[in-house]
């Protein structure tokens, strides 16, 4: 008989990795083309006669796309995990699949939205109609093929019985019944208590930690871009803009990279600094709705940089009062899901943190 279980045939886990290696693959070929094209065409312009992409934002390009590789680059070796049945590569999948899905259901309606109102802002609308229609149609298979990728990998991992077959093996073996010869069950042996399962984050908190270092990386990212200082931060009533603003904002990056690193080390105050520091910025977003001075300062910010900006030689079609106002509502709706998210879980979280000190 032989000593360790035979792992489980489930071609749907197998179909899952073999997705998750393929979608990695196809990030590293993007992100390769576009730092290769980055530095080939160092004076690449947007249409004829007009000035090449300016430095600055060509190496906020690099940097981006950069950090886009490493993720791709480890999605790589998570779907090899998941084929060899690695448990740290399913809880990756599912924390994966949690922020493709829901940045994706997100993304749908929003562009949606966006692109419907374009041709009355642009100047050749009617002309542009039917581009607009061609990538209304794209973004929503380019959205769609991942929010459906994440909704199935959502599923199949929380399935019982594959994450059954992604335990350990022994801790499998030592939870079989044991048996004597004439059929009846042994005393159970002391060393059962000490395989009880460990405590665990709950899953929707794993799946919004990720998607926070995601963010801190991005905000630790753009705090170094040149444009940065120029759009005005507002705080209570308080404009903080140059290098105040981008301070803030690394500051803010490294205050969420570190509380979602203990929200998967199951800390209790990781918890508590995160649901401060969202309505901190939910009051702060409502004042900002409020002010009309924050929306002309901020249009006005956009626009100065639109100016040096040669995809946009005759202004940003986006930049209107009602889409900063859109912006805001929706990142104020997003701020109030997630604060209901962190209460709904919280008690949950702090039992999974009180069995972890034990």
């Amino acid at each position: 008989m032989d000593a360790f279980p035979k792992r489980e045939s489930l071609p749907a886990v197998t179909a899952a990795g073999v997705v998750a290696i393929l979608f990695s693959a196809f990030g590293v070929l993007c992100a390769l083309l576009v730092e290769i094209s980055m530095v080939v065409m160092p004076r690449l312009q947007t249409s004829a006669g007009a000035p090449a992409v300016p430095p600055d934002a060509r190496a906020a390009v690099q940097a981006i796309w950069i950090f886009l590789l490493g993720i791709a680059v480890f999605g790589f070796f998570v779907g090899v995990g998941v084929l060899r049945r690695r448990n740290w590569a399913r809880i990756t999948m599912l924390i994966w699949a949690g922020i493709m899905a829901v940045l994706s259901a997100v993304s749908i309606p929003f562009i949606w939205v966006v692109f419907n109102s374009l041709p009355a802002t642009l100047p050749n609308g009617a002309e542009a109609a039917p581009i607009v229609g061609f990538m209304k149609l794209f973004m929503f298979f380019f959205y769609g093929i991942p929010l459906a990728v994440g909704i199935w990998w959502l599923v199949l991992f929380t399935r019982p019985r594959v994450a059954a077959a992604f335990a350990a093996p022994v801790a499998s073996a030592a939870y079989t019944p044991a048996v004597d010869g004439s059929g009846f069950p042994l005393v159970e042996p002391p060393v059962r208590a000490s395989l009880a399962p460990k405590a665990v984050c709950p899953l929707p908190l794993m799946i919004f930690a990720g998607f926070l270092i995601f963010s801190a990386v991005f905000m630790l990212l753009v705090g170094f871009f040149p444009m940065t200082g120029s759009v005005p931060f507002f705080f209570f009533g308080q404009f903080v803009s140059g290098f105040s603003a981008k301070v803030f904002l690394a500051l803010l990056g490294v205050a969420f990279g570190i509380s979602a690193i203990g929200i998967f080390k199951l800390k209790a105050w990781a918890l508590h600094a995160i649901l401060v520091l969202q309505c901190v910025l939910f009051i702060n977003g409502i004042l900002s709705v409020l002010n009309p001075r924050f929306l002309n300062a901020m249009q006005e910010a956009m626009q100065r940089a639109d100016a040096e900006n040669p995809a946009f030689p005759a202004g940003n079609p986006f930049l209107t009062g009602s889409f900063f106002h859109s912006i805001l509502i929706f990142g104020l709706c997003f701020s109030a899901a997630i604060i209901a998210l962190l209460l709904f879980y919280r008690s949950r979280f702090l039992e999974a943190a009180s069995a972890a000190r034990a």
